[in-house]
């Protein structure tokens, strides 16, 4: 799409060739043209033609398809890209629409959209208007789509409205040989709302195949655009029977001043030497305004922030909006066989009713299948190298984000219900969610005693003022945050910040020290931009409270905020609850789990429970008078606490889109995203905890997470004191002005008969909760019998999500090195597995052990490009990672030595008799480890698979000191036994017998490497004889052994190859 100004020399591309984004474009003339640009096309279920048609919609900068009859895999379209925005009625649709523009807006029409019909409207620099995909099958009843588009067709009433789809109606108005009933009835439904047709049936049919072609693909356009002048085109190019339709048109609007998105800079490669010398070179023309300056602060803060724009302005490359590119994969290998394909079609299609029509059809078909064999070819080939090409240089690259479902298109609030009914607008789904979000905070509905707080909290403690921040306070606050933390709406980066000379940093302190001298937060520094995230997929995208609001707010405003806490810290921390443990520096959520066990188990009571609150919306609401007088108490600084009043007002939340901008002023919560959002919580949620303990009740609270514990003798009892219990917690958040959920709130008996355990409940503000079986409390499924199956089920899921990262980063032949797939094994694999193992690897039984060492086995078979029927065993040794089951247990040996308050595990006996035989914790750490080798040594050494991979490895310690050692698909083949050996493989019912091809024997790994005739050359060459008689761990005993043994293993696999037989004789 691109902008045609009135005056000829205005006229301007709004995309680059490879680089497409809004671009704000200063109008001279009343009235900008633009340009859309669109496809519909049914792809009849086929990925090829859906990659064809993305390769012409990049070449063509297409705006928007509507496609009919996607391909699916599991239910899912498959194929769209991570950047295109798709649009669907259903989980199994058969018509869908893609925005590919990443300068337009779109919202589902939820009402008027079904499997068949999709609407969406589009908002774009040109205007408003409603795109529709439609699906007619020839099967099926055709009036209940008709319907369905009345309906759409009379929502889409204010704005012009496209309609594109496969009707599969015959009438000779848009070139069909007959008229059908359902041609008429389709005639009769575009007549009675006026609807204009593009279809241009001297241009050709749209659907041909063996049996025939006709129209049946139509364009229609509302009376709105009857004024537009429409190109309206048509071409067979995909492997779809039906024809590529692309409509284009010039939209009019008239001119105004264009939402200007956010900047963005490229700061991951910059050219910082360069930007650090522009910016010192700036910095000489710049000076604090004078204090008495009206507005002083607000300017120096936007003095400033032009030093280091204007700088990255000229330094720096802006981050653009990626549209849709051609892939990368395509080649002119498969250009040659697509206009082969294409010829073969179109000389058929001239001669279908002729003499050779038969092999016409038949050279067709076999040119279709070559060409979609080889583009599933090249894109393989090419996602192949460009998975280990990028994951070798930066492990956490767009390949892992994809593999781990955090690569695509933002989430978008469009789908919200609006008092019951689905929202109309992107801005009236913002303003919606902002609203619900962000409640008002309505002075006039205060009582006389919250009226009270509300003027008591603006005065000031009597505290002296806290001295000026110095320089190394500013250092060691930049340095708590990483570089790529994400900009607010200023665009400026914390890489900037951190890059940028001492210089700008003197006068970044000075702004700084101001601000705490005059007690304003400078309100640039308020406004935050709202990215919104789905908590769960399992949410329902309706409502509003299913997204979780992300505050971006400026960098500068944090390193601001940093500072405030670092100097708030040691009162704050004094005041805190003992049992509180969220963002507190030295407590863990571990320490929080385990203090709600201690008290289960300390207690001497018959009856034991755990409620589990949920505070409805607790970040976002929170009231700020009483953030206030809990600071009063603290005994802040008075020119500290002017700044935090001035922190707590004046905010404003926006969010953006992208041809637009709601916004709503913030009066009450924690900004999510922001430094002292956490703190701030942190010490109003304290008093609640205090409320507790002076009524004889113990809670354990994580941020917003509140675990109470109730005890009694008898079930009557119990339910009196957790009534008792959830009215305290519901009276202390209607005090904060916030509200317990009672839908959300759980409870667990984990001490009692098992009628008491089934049948127990309580009110919380008069809803009945009855206690589960199983509830989670920070990530740890918890049991009412203790055990911790349940926790190994929830595992269980996380595991198949993992290692489904790491079977896609590493296959047989290519993808990510053994050093990256590893490191994902180490960093995200065993925290996964690990988390809180000081509190849930209680005496695991057997069962448990194959449990866990089933989970880990998941993860090692790609690791070590294995075959999956290698063995648990021979794998952790190939890998070099010990049995998870043993590790559980070190883990929860060094929990209990280092942190002995945040473990309730018991260590096993053998164990603790070698950790009581050292003093120090650092021998005992020592024993701890040396112990796991000689546990792993032992179960080796008696295992009973695994046998030749021992003949290599003997020694566990060897292996660990092996550090040249790397597997790969033919080294673990080799050694582990399994692979391509018809011995094993006849053994599985793969081969029909299972003798060697030499002739001489059965055909394994033992007896390829030592005695196969037909590898003799391949021995002499790389193992130093003919025969190997010794014992195999003198193969791999050094470095220079380890390459003599790949050597032979490449020279094996070129002589043996993939197949039953062998390559070569």
């Amino acid at each position: 799409m691109k902008l045609v100004t009135s005056d000829a020399h205005l006229q301007e591309e709004l995309w680059r060739p490879k680089l497409r984004g809004p671009t704000t474009v200063k109008m001279t003339s009343n009235t900008a043209h633009y340009f859309v640009r669109m496809m519909q096309h049914n792809l009849a279920r086929s990925t090829t033609a859906l990659e064809e048609t993305m390769k012409v919609a990049a070449e063509r900068r297409i705006d928007v398809l509507a496609l009919q009859e996607p391909p699916l895999r599991g239910g899912q379209v498959v194929g769209l890209g991570s950047r295109a925005r798709s649009f669907s009625g259903a989980l199994v649709p058969r018509s869908i629409i893609l925005i590919l523009n990443p300068g337009w807006d779109g919202m589902l029409m939820a009402s008027c959209s079904t499997g068949d019909v999709v609407v969406v409207k589009l908002t774009t620099p040109g205007g408003v208007f409603v795109v529709i995909s439609a699906y007619l099958s020839p099967n099926e009843p055709h009036e209940g789509p008709l319907n369905l588009l009345d309906r759409a067709l009379f929502s889409a009433r204010n704005n012009g409205a496209i309609v594109m789809g496969d009707f599969n109606a015959w009438a000779t108005q848009w070139g069909s040989s007959r008229d059908t009933p359902r041609g008429q009835e389709v005639q009769l439904w575009a007549a009675g709302h006026s609807l204009i047709m593009l279809n241009r049936p001297e241009l050709g049919p749209t659907f041909s195949n063996v049996r025939g072609s006709s129209n049946i693909d139509l364009t229609f356009v509302t009376q709105e655009f009857s004024a537009l002048r429409w190109k309206w085109s048509v071409a067979f190019c995909t492997a779809s029977d039906h024809a590529l339709i692309e409509v284009s048109s010039e939209l009019q609007q008239p001119g105004g001043p264009m939402v200007k998105a956010p900047i963005r800079y490229n700061t991951r490669r910059a050219p910082w030497r360069a930007f650090r010398a522009e910016v010192e070179s700036r910095m000489i023309d710049y000076s604090l305004a004078e204090e008495g300056c009206a507005l002083g602060g607000a300017e120096a803060v936007n003095d400033l922030q032009q030093v280091l724009l204007q700088a990255a302005d000229l330094i720096l490359d802006r981050r653009g909006t990626r549209g849709t590119r051609a892939p990368p994969w395509w080649n002119s290998d498969l250009d040659a066989l697509r206009m082969q394909r294409n010829s073969s079609r179109r000389a058929w299609q001239r001669g279908a009713d002729g003499r050779n029509s038969r092999a016409l059809s038949s050279a067709w078909r076999s040119s279709s299948r070559e060409f979609k064999r080889a583009l599933r070819r090249a894109k393989r080939a090419s996602w192949r190298a460009f998975v280990g090409e990028e994951l070798n240089q930066d492990p956490w690259s767009v390949p892992y984000r994809v593999f781990r479902g955090r690569y695509g298109a933002d989430n978008a609030v469009g789908e919200l219900d609006v008092g019951g009914r689905p929202a109309v607008s992107l801005e009236e789904a913002g303003q919606h969610y902002l609203r619900t979000v962000f409640p008002v905070d309505d002075p006039e509905t205060d009582t006389q005693e919250e009226a009270e707080l509300r003027v008591a909290t603006r005065v000031a403690p009597s505290a002296t003022n806290m001295p000026p921040w110095t320089m190394e306070q500013l250092d060691l606050a930049i340095g708590c945050f990483g570089r790529n933390k994400a900009p607010g709406l200023d665009g400026l980066d914390m890489a900037m910040v951190k890059e940028a000379p001492l210089s700008y940093r003197r006068a970044l302190l000075e702004v700084f020290n101001r601000a705490l001298q005059t007690g304003e937060f400078p309100p640039q520094w308020k406004v935050a931009s709202i990215k919104t995230l789905l908590k769960s997929p399992q949410n329902d995208p309706t409502d509003a409270n299913s997204y979780r609001p992300i505050s971006l707010v400026p960098v500068n405003g944090k390193i601001l905020e940093r500072l405030m806490l670092n100097s708030m810290e040691p009162a704050l921390l004094a005041s805190l609850h003992r049992h509180q443990f969220g963002c507190v520096p030295g407590r863990s959520t571990d320490d929080a789990i385990a203090t709600a066990k201690n008290m289960v188990r300390q207690s001497t009571a018959k009856i034991r429970m755990l409620i589990f609150f949920d505070i409805a919306g607790a970040f976002n609401a929170v009231w700020w008078p009483c953030v206030l007088r809990r600071a009063q108490r603290l005994g802040l600084p008075s020119n500290l606490f002017h700044l935090l009043s001035s922190y707590l007002s004046g905010r404003r939340a926006e969010l953006w889109f992208k041809n637009s901008v709601v916004s709503q002023d913030v009066s009450r919560g924690c900004p999510q995203g922001s430094v002292l959002g956490a703190a701030i919580w942190n010490l109003v949620f304290s008093e609640l905890l205090t409320v507790l303990d002076a009524n004889g009740l113990q809670a354990v609270a994580y941020v917003d997470d509140l675990a109470l514990f109730v005890e009694a003798d008898t079930a009557e009892q119990l339910e009196v004191v957790a009534t008792e219990g959830s009215r305290l917690v519901v009276e202390w958040a209607r005090s904060a002005h916030l509200a317990v959920a009672p839908a959300k709130t759980s409870a667990l008996v984990l001490r009692g008969t098992k009628a008491v355990r089934d049948n127990a409940g309580f009110l919380v503000d008069g809803v009945m909760v009855r206690a589960s079986l199983t509830a989670r409390y920070l990530g740890v499924e918890m049991h009412q019998n203790m055990l911790m199956y349940a926790h190994l089920n929830a595992l269980r899921g996380k595991v198949i999500s993992l290692t489904r990262l790491m079977h896609g980063a590493r296959g047989a032949d290519w993808g990510a090195g053994f050093s990256v797939v590893k490191r994902y094994y180490s960093a995200v694999f065993m925290p996964t597995v690990l988390y809180a193992a000081g509190n849930w690897w209680t005496k695991p039984s057997q069962k448990a052990r194959h449990v866990v060492q089933r989970l880990q086995r998941a993860a090692l078979v790609p690791l070590c490009r294995a075959y999956r029927t290698s063995s648990t065993a021979a794998l952790q040794v190939i890998a070099g990672e010990a049995p998870l089951d043993l590790v559980l247990d070190a883990r929860v040996a060094i929990c209990s030595i280092e942190h002995p308050e945040r473990t309730t595990a018991a260590v096993r006996r053998d164990l603790q008799v070698e950790i009581d035989q050292h003093e120090s914790d650092q021998r005992k750490i020592g024993a701890v480890r040396s112990w796991l080798l000689d546990a792993w040594q032992d179960r080796w050494d008696s295992a009973t698979t695994g046998r030749l991979t021992h003949q290599y490895f003997p020694s566990i310690r060897d292996r660990m000191n092996a550090g040249w050692f790397v597997p790969g698909y033919l080294m673990t083949q080799l050694i582990g036994g399994h692979g391509n050996f018809n011995g094993k493989l006849f053994f599985f019912r793969r081969r029909a017998a299972a003798g060697c091809p030499c002739g001489r024997a059965e055909e394994n790994a033992e007896h390829v490497v030592r005695n196969c005739r037909l590898y003799v050359a391949a021995r002499r060459r790389w193992l130093r004889g003919s025969r190997i008689d010794g014992e195999l761990a003198e193969l791999l005993g050094s470095k220079e052994e380890f390459a003599r043994m790949e050597a032979f293993c490449r020279e094996w696999h070129a002589i043996r190859g993939e197949g039953p037989q062998l390559a070569a004789d």
